[in-house]
């Protein structure tokens, strides 16, 4: 879910063009016009594909929705002819009984919030009542999955006024979990929405977007906003026809299912080499690409060389340093270097970089994957 207020994030796409000019020789001419028919066949498939893209992008909004509980949205799509939506936990989570649906016309009805996946997942199923003929979307068979498909995103991004959103993109990666990694371009607003197939089946529910964090006055890492990586989340099709299975059979919970997460919170660490342990556990603030986290925060010194490390034999782990700077909008976070992997097949995270200026520093102590709980050694050198 969003709430209001979100910040608006813009889309820069730069076009290239190429052009060829030149004299020719009548056989050069007879192989140009070859040339220029293969040209125009290719032309021809791009305007096919566009007139797919639009055959989905249009069929599948009649039935994606925009929810609604007063205090932000997310997206939702009909499975139903007579109501029944699929929408994440976290969109309807804390909300009252009853939601606003909005359709891609503008129209808004009420739709009761039946139940939540158990475990853990995040999902949930509304219900609009009294309606037997509504448009609905397709799940597409578990196994059609596949990386480099061409896939679309619908849903309402950022602002309310931004429903019926459709994105286009590729699956980029399938986790072992089976959730979808896709470049389909989505932010806050779009959980809970559709992910399509070219057949405009729905394959997924899109739930996270990687993010980096904001500061709040105390430097605290409070909210996460999307960076621009075009690493998206989805949720696969498998788990919302099981979600879908003890929907029927009455096996959902009243209340969301989620674990429930600690106010995040940040340590300081000192700059002599001391070791703290540290463990990433369930109940950890979650970064939205699902990974736990926690918070250290130092001074450091402009031209200050800093190595930070980070190991552990449980998880594979990530390390972000960030420099919290003053503006007139407050303090907000300037990405200064991050590490996953120290090389092949070492795991660890190592940092090192010269410090930009003076000021207050934060390090984000993370894991590559999401959910991923355990141990870990962190360490912080500076040299003058």
């Amino acid at each position: 879910m969003i709430n209001n207020g979100f910040l608006k994030f813009g889309t820069l796409t730069i076009c290239t063009i190429f052009a060829l000019i030149g004299a020719v020789s009548f056989e050069q001419l007879l192989s140009d016009n070859r040339q220029y028919g293969q040209g125009s066949n290719r032309v021809l498939a791009q305007t096919s594909e566009e007139k797919e893209a639009n055959v989905v992008c249009e069929k599948g909004s009649n039935a994606v929705v925009t929810v609604k509980d007063g205090n932000g949205h997310g997206s939702g799509f009909i499975v139903s002819r007579d109501g029944l939506i699929i929408t994440n936990a976290h969109v309807v989570e804390g909300s009252p009984s009853v939601v606003t649906v909005v359709f891609n016309n503008g129209k808004q009805v009420p739709a009761d919030v039946i139940g939540f996946a158990m475990g853990g997942l995040d999902l949930a199923v509304l219900k609009i009542q009294n309606r037997k003929n509504l448009p609905t979307l397709s799940l597409a068979h578990p196994n059609s999955v596949k990386v480099g498909y061409h896939v679309f995103a619908i849903g309402t991004p950022l602002s309310e006024d931004n429903r019926d959103t459709c994105t286009q993109g590729y699956i980029s990666r399938i986790r072992a979990d089976g959730e979808i990694q896709h470049t389909a371009n989505t932010n806050p607003g779009n959980s809970g929405g559709p992910l399509l197939n070219a057949q405009g089946e729905v394959i997924g529910v899109n739930s996270l977007v990687a993010t980096a964090p904001v500061f709040d006055g105390a430097g605290n890492p409070f909210a996460y906003t999307p960076s621009g990586t075009g690493i998206n989340f989805a949720l696969p099709v498998e788990k919302v026809k099981s979600f879908l299975a003890d929907v029927r059979k009455e096996r959902v919970s009243n209340e969301s299912t989620l674990p429930k997460t600690k106010e995040p919170t940040i340590a300081t660490i000192s700059l002599n080499g001391q070791v703290v342990n540290g463990s990433l556990a369930e109940g950890d603030p979650i970064a939205e690409n699902g990974a736990f986290f926690n918070s250290y925060q130092f001074q450091g010194r402009a031209g200050q060389q800093i190595v930070i490390d980070m190991t552990s034999k449980k998880i594979n782990s990530v390390l972000s340093l960030y420099q919290v700077s003053e503006s007139s909008e407050g303090q907000k976070p300037k990405p200064i270097a991050e590490n996953d992997d120290i090389g092949p097949g070492d795991f660890n995270a190592q940092i090192k970089t010269n410090l930009p200026a003076d000021g207050l520093y934060v390090i984000i102590a993370s894991s590559h994957e999401r959910g991923e709980t355990g141990n870990y050694s962190l360490r912080a050198i500076a040299t003058p």
